[in-house]
């Protein structure tokens, strides 16, 4: 059916629909009054009577305006203009007609409710465009290099006046205070003795998801196409928005100034990445998958395509390279939230050949790969299949090794591992009273987050390139925790803090593709920047309370992070 087609078979329908509510209304009014001239006064006073919708289109006082005409039951309003119009007398039917009315016209106006507040909140988020030159002073710059020293007692200007052509919010002078001439038109933010580093970057995360502990892993095949269905309509659509759009918020405040979504439904992301970037709301720069692809009761069907050959994953990809993806999400095997038996969560979903297909296409198209992937022999297929890098991961054998680092059907030519420790640790290590989670899940996600945190210590020790992310969205795994990541990673492995925090900043820019864009504190750079009270190469720990970011320039002083509420603490798993 072509868009013309279309619009002449929906007008047909409101004409079908109308004929039968004048129908359905002069039957009734034939059963009230007995005569032609009482069956057409009540046709003119329904009609007349549409007039009593307008108050309602008012809101937060539409409803008490609607009721006040209604009231014209009882001598006032438009009730009796419309019968004395209508040359009507009062009956039951008139009455039900003005009842109905107010209900409908409460609907609406709570509808109308619900988008003003929600356009009163995106106020707080639009964009007020950084109008002052920045100077960042008295303070310790660990500007993302893994072999930099720390600068003690810098400086870091921020041009955000700049002429047509040049981009506003970039770094032009890094260095000691007695090095870096401060120009007049700068206005100097004295930090106090605080350090200043790259804002975290969270290679993998998903935007539908606030780490609380859902419900939906224990929902049949049955209830998650129903959800899906409502979540599709122009109010589910609405809630998911805000929703991504409060947790992209969060994870700004926490710290983390750049986020690479993993799936997110209906291209709901890449909305969010378009706003932001046009200027319309302040938040993190975003890299966007749009949605992912799956097979046929594979992993993550919510939020991606279902593909069950080459061919269906070839048009997936064409899909996705058409809405302007930033790269391409495959899930080529299964994972715990929807596992339904031991060992499902990791089992190859994907074939080699679709795997292949994938990657041939989205490397045309100038674009990375990334699968979720949480098995030896899963790594073994999707590494053949030529992705850019795995997700989650899973117990890395010799013989893979040589693939991750020289992989000839790679888009770069090697390939990377983001092991998001942090996405199934609370279910592995919370009791099943905690979270609700089934004896089977269980028992998945413990093997999954072994395998994972094998993976890890396995790359880091034969020079893997790792990349850094959670998973956020997941029960348990935050968007304002992504620091915990790092702490896995010092508590899994021999490396050291400076490491770690170069693999969630510079390390993640370049192996993400904006590394010429964000990810140091370099000239020439976005001033992506998180400040906190303490030096984080000692304690780790300090990079969870951020005092101050900078994102494109534009400067948060005391950044709130809305927790999660009542979401249990946990200590890492021991091996």
């Amino acid at each position: 059916m072509n868009e013309n087609e279309g619009s002449s078979y929906n007008l047909n329908k409101c004409i079908v629909f109308l004929l039968f509510l004048t129908i359905l209304i002069s039957l009734f009014a034939w059963i009230t009054y007995g005569t032609l001239e009482g069956a057409l006064g009540a046709l003119a006073h329904t009609i007349v009577g549409l007039l009593n919708i307008f108050p309602w289109f008012i809101p937060f006082v539409g409803i008490p305006l609607g009721i006040l005409d209604v009231l014209g039951i009882y001598g006032f309003g438009m009730y009796n203009l419309t019968l004395n119009l209508a040359r009507l007398d009062s009956s039951w039917m008139p009455v039900v007609w003005y009842w109905t009315m107010a209900l409908i016209g409460s609907a609406i106006d709570i509808i109308l409710m619900f988008f003003t507040i929600g356009g009163i909140k995106r106020l707080k988020y639009r964009k007020k465009e950084p109008k002052a030159n920045l100077a960042l002073i008295n303070c310790n710059i660990i500007d993302g290099n893994l072999k930099s020293s720390i600068i003690n007692k810098g400086v870091i200007l921020i041009k955000n006046v700049v002429e047509d052509g040049e981009t506003p919010g970039l770094i032009i002078g890094v260095g000691k205070e007695e090095d870096i001439k401060i120009p007049e038109n700068y206005n100097k933010v004295d930090l106090k003795g605080d350090y200043v580093l790259p804002g975290l970057i969270n290679a993998h995360c998903h935007l539908t998801g606030s780490g609380k502990p859902m419900k939906l892993m224990n929902l049949s095949d049955k209830t998650l196409e129903k959800l899906t269905k409502l979540l599709k309509t122009p109010l589910g659509k609405k809630m998911l928005s805000n929703m991504m759009k409060n947790n992209a918020s969060n994870a700004l405040n926490a710290g983390v100034t750049t986020l690479r979504t993993m799936s997110d439904p209906f291209y709901l992301d890449l909305k969010l990445r378009d706003k932001i970037k046009k200027g319309k709301l302040i938040g993190p720069r975003l890299v966007c998958a749009g949605m992912g692809i799956c097979i046929t009761g594979g992993h993550g069907g919510m939020m991606a395509y279902t593909a069950d050959s080459p061919t269906e994953v070839k048009k997936a990809i064409r899909k996705n390279l058409r809405k302007e993806v930033d790269f391409i999400k495959i899930l080529s095997t299964g994972g715990v939230m929807d596992s339904r038996k031991v060992g499902e969560a990791g089992r190859p979903q994907m074939t080699i050949e679709e795997i292949e297909t994938a990657c041939f296409e989205a490397h045309r198209g100038g674009l990375l790969v990334a699968t979720h992937c949480e098995s030896t022999h899963g790594i073994k297929e999707a590494l053949l299949g030529g992705v850019d890098s795995i997700e989650h991961g899973a117990k890395i054998t010799d013989d893979l090794v040589p693939l991750f680092k020289n992989n000839p059907k790679s888009l770069r030519g090697f390939t990377t591992l983001t092991s998001t420790t942090s996405a199934g640790m609370g279910m592995a290590v919370l009791s099943k009273e905690e979270t609700k989670i089934t004896d089977i899940k269980k028992e998945n996600a413990v093997l999954i987050e072994v395998g994972m945190i094998n993976g890890l210590q396995k790359a880091y020790k034969e020079g893997i390139i790792l990349t850094v992310g959670t998973d956020a969205a997941v029960p348990y795994a935050t968007h304002y925790n992504v620091w915990k990541e790092l702490k896995n990673f010092l508590k899994y492995t021999d490396m050291t803090a400076q490491e770690a925090l170069h693999f969630a900043t510079k390390g993640n820019a370049e192996n993400i593709g904006i590394g010429d864009i964000t990810g140091s504190i370099e000239v020439g750079k976005s001033a992506d920047i998180q400040v906190v009270p303490g030096n984080p190469l000692e304690n780790i720990d300090y990079l969870g309370q951020v005092s101050t970011v900078v994102i494109k320039g534009y400067l948060i002083m005391n950044p709130k992070v809305k927790k999660v509420k009542k979401l249990k603490e946990f200590e890492p798993i021991e091996l």
